[in-house]
């Protein structure tokens, strides 16, 4: 059946064609690198981000600042064609401990080194559930988790997991990683 008549149809069009637009402007050169921090994209953006068979070469997605919710954060985590990632930066975009239940349980996060999701209102809940599968995130070295709600027992949940998976860096307080040494 021919929906282009339908308004909906090619309305949804439209805005998928846009999507593609932006991210094809902020995409690397050789198309590795995704920098759509504060494009304010939402979980829509995320959907058609999560589709995009040319983005399947992937290895950076920096995703910051766009607000896209734990819906969002399912279709990242639940797509086929970013299964490359390296490096994924999620700060600002409200994920909470939903948001970081999607990403515990992924199996095309796999490949991950580094893993941004500070300032999501993530409590001990998510760091909890997050501690429990990080042990099979055999590839990430940095987990950056600053300015969260997680107390120090989510805290201490994590630097246990810590021991038993190859996490080199673990940020969990605001003052890490800002620190310079004279």
């Amino acid at each position: 059946m021919d929906y282009s008549g339908n308004k909906t149809s090619a309305g949804q069009e439209r805005i998928l064609a846009e999507t593609e637009s932006i991210i094809r402007s902020h995409l690397s050169k050789d198309g590795l690198t995704l920098d759509l921090t504060a494009v304010y994209l939402k979980e829509y953006g995320a959907k058609d981000i999560a589709r995009m068979e040319f983005l399947r070469p992937l290895t950076s997605l920096a995703f910051g600042t766009n607000l896209c919710g734990p819906k969002g954060v399912r279709y990242i985590a639940q797509s086929d064609v970013l299964v490359n990632l390296t490096s994924l930066n999620l700060f600002y975009n409200r994920i909470g401990n939903e948001g970081v239940k999607y990403i515990a349980v992924s199996d095309n996060l796999l490949s991950l080194q580094n893993l941004v999701i500070t300032d999501n209102e993530i409590t001990d809940e998510g760091a909890l559930l997050l501690a429990k599968f990080l042990p099979l995130f055999t590839n990430l070295v940095r987990l950056d988790l600053r300015l969260n709600r997680i107390s120090e027992e989510g805290k201490e949940s994590l630097r246990e997991a810590q021991k038993v998976s190859n996490v080199k860096h673990l940020l969990l307080d605001k003052v890490e990683g800002f620190q310079v040494k004279s």
